[in-house]
């Protein structure tokens, strides 16, 4: 087999540009990076087919908006009764068998849903998927605890913006093409086969990336290799409250604050494209391409707009173009307003994906991540569980299009206070 650095050596002058690969990466580091690339490219096949789907899926079959809540908050209880707990799972052991396992583990799930077209009524399958994915966010808490962790390990401190930057780019690429893809299955075969095609797709690129998972390496292999075993932990010791007391707890406000913003749309996303845009899985298909296109070009200029401006700036200027696309998707009633969106979404996210890691990792104390990244993972599931409960009874009140106009402000008000005190 040949070694992966054979594919991107030879890689031409121009697409060394596009990726923002300013020098050659240090002949140490180059396997890791390459496997994060393709740990993220295959990941972006789950992205563009499942993830993306699964939601619009369940709209498609009649769910409410009560049921897309549920598929929307049932994850984030799991995490929050998983998150303490996982703390003391992980404590003394390798981050990265640790993340391996649990990422390998979650991913298997989306094999469950591949059947469920033609297995079940309608009605029946909305509420298998939202046991399943309760079910795999179980594993999936550990994954999310770990997951920065692991990035911040594998990845030194001087690269962590250049290759963040790329692995964005990647997943935008594969998520783009993937989507495109599905939209083309969707609109050509049967409603049931072409669903069946588009899960087993996701499982597929799933399975890949935890492969490559298993080859990254620590960037100090004592810290994968010689894991020390501990005595057993205090109350204290386990939920760690001086994290949350100390100079980390407003950054953890922000951070929850950014994640309601985020989340509160999700569950009214997928209803307000089917019922009230009216738009076809062709078109969402089509959408969601686009938005990975911009997406990939605008994260190529990541690396070099963090130097200039900072992960903060990142943060909060990406968060308010989002919501400036949000506002726009509010009114897409024509095709060419839903085009503009994507652009303006992609240009948004990209930006904001680029900062966010990276500088919620810049208040997070080196050696003792796991800890601080709990209380994240907290308050972001914390955010997701509200969004989930609350937005059905948004919507209730205020009709989809209501929700939406407050989702806007919302957004906006978070990318502000991001800029303000982040």
């Amino acid at each position: 087999m040949l070694m992966l650095s054979n594919i991107i050596e030879p890689m031409s002058y121009t697409w060394k540009r596009i990726l923002g690969l300013s020098e050659p990466f240090p002949a140490e580091h180059r396997q890791n990076f390459i496997h994060l690339f393709f740990d993220i490219a295959w990941w972006g096949v789950l992205n563009g087919s499942v993830i993306v789907f699964l939601a619009v899926y369940a709209s498609r079959l009649g769910a409410s908006s009560f049921q897309i809540g549920i598929l929307t908050a049932s994850p984030a209880l799991i995490n929050i009764l998983m998150t303490f707990p996982t703390n003391v799972l992980v404590r003394g052991k390798s981050t990265f068998q640790v993340l391996r396992r649990a990422a390998l583990f979650t991913r298997l799930f989306y094999a469950l849903f591949i059947p469920l077209p033609i297995l079940l009524p309608a009605q029946t399958q909305i509420w298998a998927i939202i046991l399943i994915t309760l079910l795999m966010n179980i594993p999936g808490t550990i994954a999310a605890v770990m997951g920065n962790a692991f990035l911040a390990e594998a990845i030194p401190d001087e690269w962590r913006g250049q290759v963040i930057g790329i692995r964005n780019a990647l997943l935008a690429l594969t998520s783009m093409t993937t989507s495109f893809l599905v939209g083309q299955i969707l609109k050509t075969l049967p409603f049931e086969i072409g669903y069946m095609i588009v899960f087993a797709l996701g499982w597929l690129g799933s399975m890949l990336s935890a492969y490559h998972l298993y080859h990254i390496k620590a960037v100090t292999p004592s810290i994968e290799e010689s894991p020390k075993p501990l005595e057993k932990p205090t109350f204290k010791e386990i939920v760690r409250p001086d994290v949350f007391s100390g100079p980390f707890r407003s950054v953890l406000w922000i951070m929850f604050f950014f994640h309601v913003a985020v989340f509160l749309p999700n569950p009214i996303f997928p209803l307000y494209q089917v019922n009230e845009l009216k738009l076809t899985d062709e078109t969402i298909g089509f959408g969601t391409s686009l938005f990975w296109i911009i997406y990939f070009l605008t994260s190529t200029q990541v690396g070099s707009l963090s130097r200039k401006y900072g992960f903060k700036t990142l943060t909060g200027a990406g968060t308010v173009i989002a919501s400036l696309a949000t506002l726009l998707f509010t009114f897409s009633y024509q095709v060419w307003i839903y085009v503009i969106t994507q652009i303006v979404s992609g240009i948004g996210w990209a930006i904001n994906g680029g900062g966010l890691v990276n500088y919620l990792l810049t208040k997070v104390p080196a050696d003792d991540r796991p800890s601080y990244l709990a209380w994240f993972n907290l308050a972001v599931n914390f955010a997701v569980l509200i969004c989930g409960l609350v937005a059905p009874l948004i919507t209730s009140n205020f009709g989809l299009f209501g929700s939406m106009i407050l989702s806007v402000i919302v957004r906006f008000l978070a990318g502000i206070a991001i800029l303000r005190w982040g």
